[in-house]
């Protein structure tokens, strides 16, 4: 976890001073260069209309409304990390308020909040039901994501690691505190 942190510091000061510019004009550069495709660019609009923020706090409530029907201890434990993720990057994104590459988008650009809500609903779902095929969804779908956020300039490619790493950091601290409740029920 700490080692998660000392990345995100690290990411944070390199954005502050203008470092990551380079990393995230080639990035933008090389994803226009490689997706020709108008299907594909359509995919990507799409899936960033369908998992956009709101929404997938949306899911996110569903889901935990359905946890708390069959385990109401997970329901609070998951509902409680959940919302602090969220809290987390709503935090930065005003305390950093990193102007997107598009300024006619509204709003900051640090971290992505879609990348960051994606990664928290598939983080959700796969601690209730892991296995290998959800898993490879879920991965594809984040990966997705990150490049529509990119490519649609709503974000900068640092702003989407930004966010990877802030669920990096608060799924280290949830199993932290599974295995402090653990220890602590012997």
């Amino acid at each position: 976890m700490i080692l998660i942190s000392l990345c995100l510091l690290i990411l944070m000061i390199c954005i502050h001073i203008d470092l990551t510019d380079p990393l995230d004009n080639f990035i933008y550069q090389w994803l226009h260069g490689t997706i020709n495709s108008n299907g594909v660019v359509v995919y990507l609009e799409i899936i960033s209309n369908i998992f956009q923020p709101l929404h997938c706090l949306l899911m996110i409530l569903v889901i935990l409304i359905l946890v708390f029907i069959y385990n109401q201890f997970k329901f609070w434990w998951y509902g409680f990390w959940c919302f602090s993720v969220l809290l987390i990057g709503t935090f930065f994104k005003y305390i950093i308020q990193r102007p997107r590459p598009d300024i006619s988008i509204d709003g900051y650009s640090f971290p992505s909040m879609h990348v960051l809500s994606v990664c928290l609903l598939v983080s959700l779902i796969l601690l209730l039901k892991n296995n290998k095929w959800l898993t490879i969804i879920c991965v594809l779908l984040v990966i997705s994501i990150i490049i529509s956020r990119i490519y649609l300039r709503a974000h900068f490619f640092t702003d989407t690691i930004g966010s990877i790493l802030i669920i990096g950091i608060m799924l280290q601290a949830l199993k932290v505190g599974n295995a402090t409740s653990t220890q602590n029920n012997r």
